[in-house]
């Protein structure tokens, strides 16, 4: 297939790439160009800045393809710019939407499962990225004759994560130090995505008429808590258990500068996209390993917060003491 991915230079977008052009495919990168993976020489590159809506759609506007990849549609615009470029010389647009476009559930719903049917697309001056999101979402409802997909994963995870969230967790874990999980109510518990496992499902979803139409939940098989996730991060570095749990009032009242990630419960149901599909997500073990040692191995700058890792360290010891 001859395909467009908006965004391909980075993460799972550039996972895509490659993996379509292991198929077979005749892959076109939108991009500007900055990023320029060992791949660059087997593309077709069309460089120009997306968010320039006119610039954008003067250089895709006399082309043709087969399927369309946005990965970086975040405003209406964005996805109005392209659906009007596009008009009649694209067999199948693929949006990379959010878990963000869900609302905040409450009990009971916070303990299921959450359905695609569940998402609230109503603009009601949310966070921008979230409202952004759906907005691009409704555009896409609005065409009659466009045959498309959203594709909708939570956090997502990988090599070359960009937003080194996972970070915070790793760079803890692998000092060896006792590390400070916070328990709330509802707990943190919830299924991210591999950035691998993303790329596929744009592969299977690509040029297939049964996700013509179509939102899919991508997600891992896993369920994590967050103390569980934090436990095997230490046994994938051969750490000992370093999970102090400590309770959101007391690190309000004893640590209120702690900030950590993944301090939410979100659980989506993926199976519309196995079933219609045959999406197969890739064992939790796996990917977190080949993640945390990406993360290890890649000479970042110290994790959010990671100043007052003294600090940290003190309270958490004085915590497991109390607990003996």
């Amino acid at each position: 297939m001859r395909i467009l991915v908006i965004g391909g230079t980075q993460f799972f977008g550039k996972h895509f790439v490659e993996a379509a052009l292991a198929r077979g495919d005749d892959v076109t990168v939108f991009s500007r160009g900055q990023t320029r993976p060992p791949f660059w020489n087997r593309i077709t590159h069309i460089g120009a800045d997306r968010k320039n809506h006119a610039a954008f759609a003067a250089a895709v506007r006399s082309r043709t393809f087969d399927v369309v990849i946005d990965n970086i549609a975040f405003t209406r615009k964005d996805v109005e710019t392209a659906v009007a470029a596009f008009s009649g010389r694209i067999g199948h647009y693929i949006l990379t939407s959010s878990g963000s476009v869900y609302p905040d559930f409450e009990p009971p719903e916070i303990y299921r499962a959450i359905p695609e049917e569940a998402a609230d697309l109503t603009i009601r001056g949310d966070l921008p990225y979230a409202e952004g999101k759906r907005e691009c979402e409704q555009v896409l409802h609005e065409q009659p004759d466009l045959p498309f997909t959203i594709i909708r994963p939570p956090i997502v995870q990988g090599p070359d994560d960009a937003s080194l969230r996972g970070w915070f967790w790793y760079q803890r874990v692998a000092d060896g130090e006792l590390v400070l999980v916070p328990d709330r109510n509802p707990h943190p518990i919830w299924r991210q995505a591999f950035s691998r496992d993303v790329a596929t499902a744009f592969l299977l979803a690509a040029g297939n008429r049964t996700a013509f139409g179509r939102t899919y939940n991508v997600a891992s098989e896993e369920i994590l808590a967050l103390d569980e996730f934090v436990r095997l991060a230490a046994a994938i570095l051969e750490k000992p258990d370093p999970v102090i749990v400590v309770s959101q009032d007391v690190l309000k009242q004893e640590a209120s500068w702690y900030a950590p990630t993944y301090v939410h419960r979100f659980v989506m149901d993926i199976s519309r996209i196995k079933t219609d599909l045959g999406f197969t997500p890739t064992p939790y073990g796996g990917w977190l390993t080949e993640t945390v040692r990406w993360h290890l191995s890649a000479g970042l700058r110290d994790s959010a917060g990671y100043e007052r890792r003294a600090d940290e360290v003190v309270l958490a010891r004085w915590l497991r003491d109390r607990l003996k």
